[in-house]
């Protein structure tokens, strides 16, 4: 199996090449909660000198991207959370931003949740805890298309590779008898060896079904009409939407063996190496089927609450929300920098696939601004 070289290999990678590919890569559904991803400061046009991951920005961070000399910072979390009305140092925005404009850095809010590509931080956390047969919470819908076309047996193959290479995947395919009137138009070089004429013909034809991603639309329409042996091209397109049951936000799963609930939270607390977590009351019922969504999971409640899930970890919650949970399900919040460990690794993987002539490094400094008292 051959294995496809990164496009930027040998070449000089600018910023925006960085930012194009990551958004391409995770064109999501945008969550509840989440800030859009997006230049925060800094020039795109720039060469990358080195890319720096970093759950936060501090102004530690941004020393550790000069000394490594890495002028792009991949980031999580937003610089601010309300637009800034001044930039002066008098503030922590303000510095980080003055500092980062002085010495040439590019700032890039990174806040897709990676669940949905089947590999993110929620998964990291239910492999630590053991879930068994997991699925997304909410499953991931896209919209797709669904091509139907109809071609000459001898044109079939050809035909399958050059809209595979377009981008469609290859559904189903039939033999059907039809009449047709047919007026062939010059054939592809592979297939010159056929007589051209125009006539009624009463044969059978190849029924080819393709599935296409939205983005490869027009790419596989103009490929179909090229390549199809008819001057006529006859086909079909119609929008469907597919639900993804292996891609989606959050995760669901069981446990190998049930827990009484005060066991159950010493069980991850150990598992995830917490200091901390808060939760609502301890029930009689043990936990058996347990939902994860790694970041701000409010939004998740209602949808917990209906499906009668036994436990539900995440973080970001309010107190009438605890309140709401009470004794319907062990609520608990791991607090939101536990939620994101291990993301800058996630980040580092999808970028490296990519770009293998570049420095990439994961953040080293902390930059957890909560702390707690532990007895």
């Amino acid at each position: 199996m051959s294995i496809k070289a990164p496009r930027y290999s040998d070449t000089a990678v600018t910023i925006a090449d960085v930012i194009n590919y990551l958004e391409q890569k995770t064109q999501l559904p945008n969550e509840h909660n989440l800030p859009i991803p997006g230049i925060v400061v800094g020039d795109v046009n720039n060469t990358v000198t080195g890319i720096l991951i970093s759950l936060d920005i501090t102004e530690a961070v941004l020393d550790e991207a000069i000394e490594k000399r890495c002028n792009f910072i991949v980031v999580n979390q937003p610089l601010f959370s309300q637009p800034l009305v001044q930039i002066i140092p008098e503030n922590y925005a303000g510095r980080c931003m003055i500092k980062a404009i002085k010495h040439e850095l590019t700032i890039y809010v990174f806040s897709t949740n990676l669940d949905h590509l089947g590999r993110g931080a929620s998964h990291r956390i239910t492999n630590l805890i053991d879930l068994q047969n997991t699925l997304p919470i909410i499953p991931q819908k896209v919209i797709l298309h669904r091509l139907t076309t109809f071609v000459p047996p001898y044109s079939e193959k050809y035909l399958i590779q050059s809209l595979c290479q377009a981008g469609a995947v290859l559904a189903t395919q039939n033999l059907v008898d039809v009449t047709n009137n047919v007026h062939y138009k010059t054939v592809p070089e592979p297939l010159l060896h056929f007589s051209i004429s125009s006539k009624l013909e009463f044969s059978k034809e190849s029924q080819l079904t393709f599935i296409v991603p939205t983005p490869c639309k027009e790419s596989v329409i103009q490929t179909l009409f090229h390549v199809h042996p008819y001057e006529k091209v006859t086909y079909y397109l119609e929008q469907v939407e597919v639900t993804l049951n292996n891609m989606g936000s959050g995760l669901l799963g069981t446990l190998p063996v049930e827990l009484p609930a005060k066991y159950f939270l010493k069980y991850i607390k150990t598992k995830l190496t917490l200091s901390y977590l808060q939760h609502t009351n301890c029930f009689d019922r043990p936990i058996k089927k347990v939902a994860v969504y790694a970041g701000n999971g409010s939004w998740l409640l209602k949808e917990i609450l209906n499906r009668k899930i036994d436990a539900f970890i995440t973080a970001g919650l309010q107190y009438e929300q605890f309140l709401e949970a009470n004794d319907k399900t062990l609520l608990i919040d791991i607090g939101y920098h536990a939620t994101r460990l291990g993301l800058k690794r996630l980040i580092l993987a999808l970028l490296s696939k990519e770009f293998n002539n570049i420095v990439i490094l994961r953040c080293k400094t902390m930059t957890n601004p909560v702390h707690h008292i532990n007895d």
